[in-house]
């Protein structure tokens, strides 16, 4: 009878530590939180390189990222870098530590709201929608205007975040908007189109780094798991060394993006960063709030 419990404990004892190592396996996993998009093309890329070591996980909003990282859901997750002032304020956020961030090419776009056929020259009586009076991005269009000889004397003018731009074109209260470069191609995913494109514009100004305004998403990730996300830092860095249309590849098979509306953009890319980055974000949004209208808005 001893000698059959034994063998039995024997043939069982593997199954169990086998089924001890997948349960710590599946503990190890790193949960990842993104919105998708062209933003998260560094993502999508070192996806196949990161295997099952990560569960990455796409939320329809990266405000849902932010609060699963703070409730401990998430491991580390992309959010925006504009909330970040409003995000360090909220209990919990002292668990969470920079560690990457993604930048886009400072740029104006000058987006035209589909089923339109404009161009520039024909903007006269259509509402443009700027994020300011005073925004750089508003007297670089001007600008173009003039060099390209197009009369926009009469424009109509709609001030709104950047962030609202797209939906206001969506629902047709604007005919074009002159948006920040990362947020053009959430537009061309929705079908509108781009009249022109200005990409030799100076970043930063006196009072903001050049990185508030080249930076658009933000890696947090967890204190207490800054060794279990180096594979993923790792793998991010890696997928840097690909060319941008191996990048845009990536994007397109992973999302319904065509790889044609990628094409000709640039790409954005990942690097380091650290906890420096709030205090940098912090500090501009201050400057702006406390500056009122008077002040020139750099974005």
């Amino acid at each position: 009878m001893v000698k059959k419990a034994f063998l039995v404990l024997t043939l069982l004892l593997p199954l169990v530590l086998g089924s001890c190592e997948k349960g710590g396996a599946r503990n190890k996993t790193l949960k990842i939180g993104h919105g998708g998009g062209y933003l998260s093309a560094a993502l999508y890329a070192a996806r196949g390189t990161l295997g099952d070591r990560v569960d990455i996980q796409q939320f329809g909003s990266l405000s849902d990222v932010a609060y699963s990282l703070l409730h401990g859901e998430l491991d580390a997750g992309f959010i925006e870098v504009e909330k970040l002032p409003a995000l360090s304020e909220i209990p919990g956020f002292e668990h969470l530590a920079v560690v990457g961030k993604v930048t886009y090419p400072y740029g104006a776009t000058l987006v035209l709201r589909k089923g339109l056929n404009a161009r520039l020259q024909d903007l006269n009586g259509l509402t443009v929608a700027l994020s300011s009076p005073h925004c750089v991005l508003q007297k670089e269009f001007v600008k173009d205007a003039e060099r390209l000889k197009a009369d926009i004397s009469g424009v109509k003018y709609e001030y709104m975040p950047f962030d609202a731009m797209v939906p206001a074109l969506e629902a047709k209260a604007v005919d074009a908007a002159v948006i920040r470069g990362a947020y053009s191609i959430v537009a061309l995913q929705d079908g509108h189109s781009i009249l022109y494109q200005n990409w030799e514009m100076k970043p930063g100004d006196e009072c903001c780094p050049a990185i508030v305004d080249q930076a658009v998403l933000v890696l947090l990730a967890r204190r207490d798991k800054s060794d279990a996300v180096q594979p993923l830092l790792d793998a991010l860095l890696s997928s840097q060394k690909l060319s941008p249309d191996e990048l845009r590849r990536a994007v397109a098979d992973n999302t319904v993006i065509p790889l044609k509306v990628l094409e000709g953009q640039p790409a954005p890319e990942f690097s380091l960063a650290d906890d420096g980055l709030v205090k940098v974000f912090v500090e501009a949004a201050k400057e702006r709030s406390g500056g009122g209208d008077d002040e020139e808005d750099s974005q």
